[in-house]
Parts: C-alpha cells; structure tokens; sequence
C-alpha cells in the first residue's frame, strides 16, 4: 500500500510520518535548514510505503508529481491552525485524480486539545463532497505519541486501489540518482503490470533502450516488482545516464512506448474556481509525474463554466506518455491555483474531425474503464471499426490478451481494423454496391483498384485496413481479383462493338512489329480512321490490362512487355549490368524506343538506373506476366 501526505505547510506532515516510521523524509540540506519539505520524500514501514509531499503552495506541482500514484490519502490538519489554502487545493486534488481512501490525521494535539471537536467538524464538512467523506479522523501528537498507534491501525484497515496486473509495465519515474557500485537508479510508482531483473524496457518519451539489473519494491531486493508498488530500477542502456532521465518521464514496454503530442479527454472545472475556460486557453497539465503546457480545445461548447465538465482535445508543448483512463490535474496559466482535471479518453486522436457529432459520440463510448466494454460501446457509433493497434495500446492491452478481448466484445479482427460484426457488413455492402456501380456504368473495365474503391465507400477506411477488407471478401468469395482491379465474380468485360472491330483490325498491326510497333497516328492511317477514336480504344485497351502505353501513343501488347522483360535479364553482362546498347541490340528496334521502354521498366521497378546502366530486378519481372520454355504467353 502506498499512502501519500497531502496539508499545508508546517502541518507536521513530515514529523508524522517519522512518528510512523522511525524515517525522516527531509533528505535535502535545505529542508534541514529550512524546516519544511521542499521534494517528495519516502519512507517504508512493513508493507506500508509513504510519500511525504511539500505543503508551500508554490510547490504544489511538487505534490502532484508525489500524488500520483497513492494509494491512500493521509490528509494532515494542524489543530493550532485548522484548515488553510493548501489544505483545500490537496484535498481537490486528490478528488480530481480519484483518490477515494484516506485518513485524517489531526496534528499537534498536545498544542490545541481543546480544538479538536471544531477542527474535526470542520474538516468532516470540508470532505462531505468528496471521495474522503466519511473517512476516519484521528487526533495524534509526534510529541506525546497520541494517536499514533490508532492511526497505524486506520491506515492498515485501508484497502489498496485497484491496479492492473494485466496490462504490459508501466512506471512512473520521480526520482533519479546514481548509486556508488550500481549505477543509474530511477524510482516510481509501478501504475500497471508486472516488472523482473532483466526485462528490457524503454524509458519514454526519449525512446532510450534500457535493461533492468536489479529492482527493489517496497523498499526490499526483489526478482520482480507488481503493479501497486513502489518500485526503484537499476537500469543500464548505451545512451542511459543521470542527465537524460527526468521526472514526469516513463518506463514502459516498448510495446506502449508512444508519446502523445496531443489527447482527447473530459476534463471538469472546479465549482469553486473564479473564471469559466475559453476556446483555446492555457493551461498547466500534471498527469503523472508530467508537467507539461497545454492548450484546451473544447469540443462540445465554446466556454466551460465553473462546475460544469466537457470533452476536450489537449494540445501540448511537448510530448508525454499517456493512456486511456490516465487522470490529470490542471492548473491556472500562473500556476497559482488548481482549476480542475480530467481523465484522458483517447491518447492516440484522429488529426481531423475533432469537434464533429460523430467524434463527440466516439469519446463518449470511451469514457469506460473495462476495455471490452469500451470497445463495444465504440463500435456501437459510426462508423463501427475502429483501429485495432491504436486501441489496444490506449487502452494497454497486451499482444497476448488481444485475440480474447476481440472475441468477448463480440467483435471482427481484419487487416489491422476491429469492426462489430453490423459495421463489417455495412462495408462489406458498400464494397458490392460500389463494384456493381462502376461493372454498370463502365463495363468494359475490369473493376476497381483498391483506393479507388476505399475512397468510395463511406467513413474511408485506413488503407492497410482496408486491404485486410477486401482480403476477407475475397476469402468468402464476394468479390474477386484481377490484378490490381477488384470485382464482382459476375463481372465479365464487354468492349462496344466498336472498340472491338478497331481492336480487331489494330492488334496485327501491333503485333507484326511487335518490339517497334506503329504508333496512333500511323495505325489511324492504315486503317482509314479517325486518330481520336484509334487512342480511345487503345487507352480502354491499356485499362483492362491488354495493351501497355509505354510513353504517349506508344502501345505494346502486354505479352510483348513480358518477353522484353525476359530480353533485358537474359541482356545483362558478367556483373549484373545492363546497358542501352545491348538491350537495343537484342530487341533491333532502334535507340530511342529501346530507351523509351528502359525508361517504362524504371518506373514500373523491373529496372533500376544507376547513371548509365541499370540493374535488373528479378524479382519483378512476372509483372506483365511470363513467356513460358514453350514461348507461350501465360
């Protein structure tokens, strides 16, 4: 269990926590001159692990970067002085980060024992509206040791907040020193999973590959460390060292290793706060140990009033790491005072679209913890996909797990998307539909490419997911292949009766000079037609995949590319290099179409040019198809 201080300055938060220990938290000189904690400090006790936090409210981002990753709240007031500023503003903040486990420990009871009754009225007050009301309330003194032992008792009967074991590992890093014989240490809060000696991991957001030699947890050697625990890593990494780690960064699996440059969430003012926010207003964020500027972008209303909650894109001055279901704290431009927090809904938003009625109702269904029902949620809105990579590292959901949680939504893996199973009929209705517009209007085409066909059907899917898509419909037998053009197992091209009596008369004169063959203008004047009509047909020719446009009014049969292509590997010298002269020589048609059909094969990638001879790429020369042993075409 992990329990943190939070109080006013000088409200004996420290002094209680070595009443508790024996530890004093107050490591710094300046501390020790000073009387008050200025860092977080840490102290162990059995099971127990304490964050002792400054109480000066000039360092509350301090405090933040210590609250964080408790458990429990020991809420400290001084009866001297009863409740102060800083008293209120910790006491938000946990509320904000969802810290609803606590222990009021009243302090310097041998200083105001007659106090007790009001001060303890007034604090229970104080708590009635949030997450601690209701918690116990123990007056104690460090000096005469009152209390001490009740309040030990209260702190054992808490309960530990829920962590997730299953997730990959998470750590929030706080702290970082070099240790004589050991090397680089960093501390933290283990937010999530499971961490061993050994384990490789990266520290984010720098992406800095990092092993872990040793770890301790709870404050004891151990083999690994859960999530819950305090945790210390000796970590070793070739570009690792003291100056590169800072608070607020994160050691993660690479798995989740994605800084964010921006997050969509619902965050709420404080009722209390003076100022409602404006479009686009500056705000100090805490999520974690980060501290970073942010930008809001209110994306349900133009201004948020003091109370009120609403969805957000944060826009911030440098990335973090952050996933869904992180809470955050924000405070006022001047860092003067907190305003209110949120709880991040999508680390990994789309660029476009943010204020839309769709996107609205997509962060909606987010805003559950348990992933499978998020993801059920989010797939019950347009446009019933979503991407299944960005989903499951959102929501830090391992490799391993992924198969189960897409099963028990129910839900569709394909081609890196998971769809409902509505939303993968849906598309698969638009793809038909799609195909049997284009077979009708255009017949004499083969189909459609792929990104013709993404772009057409509604929502737009992402490419690669996509193309798992169309590979599912072609599995099932919807739809089929030619090439790169996709169609309906029906679709059978049909030229006009036109276009064929011109093929007809066109194609022997094609072939009988097949390497050199006549261009538009001379086969137009063979056959006594018009030049345009010629180029029409040969262009609808070159789109089902018969004929080849090498350069403008240039048209090969597509068997006659696939023989060139066999010329111009057979063509190559003793080291690999083809030359100009040589594949004109085979072929006798002369340097410059030989040119014009090197250029084609560069751009189609059967040729690679390096100055004045190429390179031959074996690998696509089946591009236009084969010419067999037997010299059929195939």
């Amino acid at each position: 269990m992990i329990i943190g201080t939070a109080g006013h300055v000088d409200h004996g938060k420290t002094a209680l926590v070595k009443a508790l220990t024996g530890i004093d938290t107050d490591r710094l000189a300046e501390e020790k001159r000073r009387g008050i904690t200025i860092d977080l400090g840490y102290a162990y006790a059995g099971d127990l692990g304490f964050i002792d936090v400054p109480g000066h409210e000039r360092l509350v981002h301090t405090m933040l970067a210590g609250a964080s990753g408790i458990d429990v709240a020991l809420l400290v007031v001084a009866l001297p002085e009863g409740i102060r500023p800083q008293t209120r503003e910790h006491l938000q903040i946990l509320s904000l980060l969802g810290i609803d486990r606590g222990v009021v420990a009243l302090t310097k009871a041998d200083l105001a024992a007659d106090r007790i009754p009001e001060v303890a009225a007034a604090t229970a007050a104080l708590l009635v509206e949030t997450p601690l009301a209701g918690a116990p309330t123990i007056p104690v003194s460090t000096v005469s040791g009152l209390g001490i032992e009740r309040l030990r008792a209260a702190l054992l009967a808490s309960t530990t907040r829920e962590r997730s074991l299953h997730g990959y590992p998470r750590l929030a890093v706080d702290r970082a020193f070099t240790l004589s014989g050991a090397g680089l240490v960093v501390t933290g809060t283990l937010v999530s999973g499971r961490v061993a000696v050994e384990d490789r991991l990266v520290l984010s957001p720098s992406g800095l590959e990092l092993r872990v030699r040793g770890l301790h947890a709870q404050n004891k050697s151990a083999a690994e460390a859960q999530a819950g625990q305090r945790v210390a890593l000796n970590i070793t990494g070739p570009r690792l060292s003291k100056d590169v780690v800072a608070r607020g960064d994160w050691v993660v699996h690479p798995d989740i290793h994605a800084p964010v440059g921006g997050l969509d969430a619902r965050i709420s003012l404080l009722a209390n706060n003076a100022k409602a926010l404006r479009q686009d207003a500056q705000v100090h964020l805490h999520l974690a140990a980060a501290h970073v500027m942010a930008r809001v972008s209110l994306l349900d209303r133009e201004r948020l009033e003091p109370g009120e909650a609403a969805l957000v894109r944060l826009s911030l001055q440098q990335p973090i790491g952050a996933l869904a279901g992180d809470r955050m704290v924000l405070r006022d431009t001047g860092a003067t005072c907190t305003i209110g927090g949120g709880v991040v809904l999508d680390p990994f938003p789309p660029r476009r679209g943010r204020r839309t009625p769709v996107r609205r109702a997509q962060l909606r269904a987010l805003e559950g913890d348990d992933p499978a029902a998020a993801l059920r949620a989010l797939l019950a809105v347009a446009p019933g996909w979503t991407d299944a990579a960005l989903f499951m590292r959102g929501r830090n959901v391992r490799e391993a797990d992924r198969a189960d949680l897409v099963a028990a939504v129910p839900a569709i893996a394909a081609g890196g998307l998971i769809l409902s199973p509505a939303g993968f009929d849906a598309l698969r209705g638009a793809v038909v539909a799609e195909l049997a517009a284009a077979h009708g209007a255009s017949p004499e085409l083969p189909g459609l490419h792929a990104e013709r066909l993404r772009l057409s059907v509604p929502e737009r899917p992402p490419a690669a997911g996509f193309g798992g898509i169309l590979e599912a419909l072609l599995r099932d037998g919807v739809i089929a292949r030619d090439g790169p053009w996709f169609r309906l197992p029906g679709h059978r091209i049909a030229l006009s009766g036109q276009d064929e009596k011109i093929w007809r008369e066109t194609r022997p004169l094609i072939a009988a000079q097949r390497f050199r063959p006549p261009r538009v203008r001379d086969v137009a004047a063979a056959l006594k037609l018009p030049e345009a009509a010629v180029r029409t047909t040969l262009k609808r020719l070159v789109r089902i995949g018969r004929v080849i446009e090498v350069a403008p009014d240039h048209f090969f049969l597509r068997e006659t590319m696939a023989e060139m292509a066999a010329v111009a590997a057979d063509a190559v010298d003793a080291e690999g290099l083809l030359t100009a002269a040589s594949f004109r020589d085979r072929l006798d048609n002369g340097r410059k179409v030989a040119i014009l059909i090197l250029e084609f094969f560069d751009r189609a990638g059967v040729t690679v040019r390096s100055g004045d001879v190429r390179r031959v790429r074996m690998e696509r020369l089946g591009l236009f198809g084969r010419i067999g042993d037997d010299g059929v075409y195939d």
